[in-house]
């Protein structure tokens, strides 16, 4: 997992997100991170979505998808065979990447935080979560955790050159069995996205 870049975790600046335009002119993504790192053929994929107008969304076969509301005044999802909406503060739905979706914008642009996974090779969750303090991450074989954080900031206790995480920053966590833990201390809320291998 993170070993991939020889550390247990791995920061992503906001200000590093690279915004591309969609094909459509709706909108575009910013990618956090795809695993894995520079592949066509990613297994699970991170990114912030602008999304400027309705339209539908692009199909993904044999992948699980979650969407997850970060700003604006939200979106009706229209499937094959419900509606669904997605509104303030922070909605979120699951759903197959192989479904017809559409997009109908409620009052303007929304900011969207999206996780992509092959179903066949990761399970993924994704909970919005406080932080008010000190967390521990114990090591767990084949998990890791991707912390989006909406608000607040927070740094990696124990780790001695950890840089200061800031809202709209990600962080992807690794514990590994040569340490007994990770530990963040940080203020605020975040999105938290637990990734299992299969």
């Amino acid at each position: 997992l993170c070993e991939t870049a020889g550390m247990s975790y791995r920061h992503f600046p906001a200000s590093l997100y690279e915004a591309m335009p969609w094909k459509n002119g709706g909108g575009s993504s910013s990618e956090i991170f795809r695993y894995p790192e520079n592949q066509q053929a990613w297994q699970w994929r991170v990114s912030v979505a602008e999304v400027a107008s309705d339209g539908a969304f692009s199909l993904f076969p044999g992948c699980q998808r979650s969407l997850t509301l970060l700003s604006g005044a939200g979106m009706q999802l229209h499937f094959e065979d419900r509606s669904v909406a997605l509104m303030p503060p922070h909605a979120s739905l699951y759903f197959s990447g192989e479904q017809q979706v559409s997009a109908e914008l409620i009052d303007g642009a929304t900011t969207d935080f999206n996780v992509i996974w092959q179903s066949n090779t990761h399970h993924v969750s994704v909970e919005r979560r406080a932080m008010l303090g000190t967390l521990w991450f114990i090591p767990e074989e084949k998990v890791s955790w991707l912390l989006y954080f909406i608000s607040g900031h927070g740094t990696l206790k124990s780790e001695p050159d950890s840089p200061e995480i800031q809202t709209g920053d990600s962080l992807w966590l690794c514990p590994n069995n040569s340490q007994q833990r990770l530990v963040l201390e940080a203020f605020g809320e975040a999105l938290w996205v637990k990734i299992t291998a299969l």
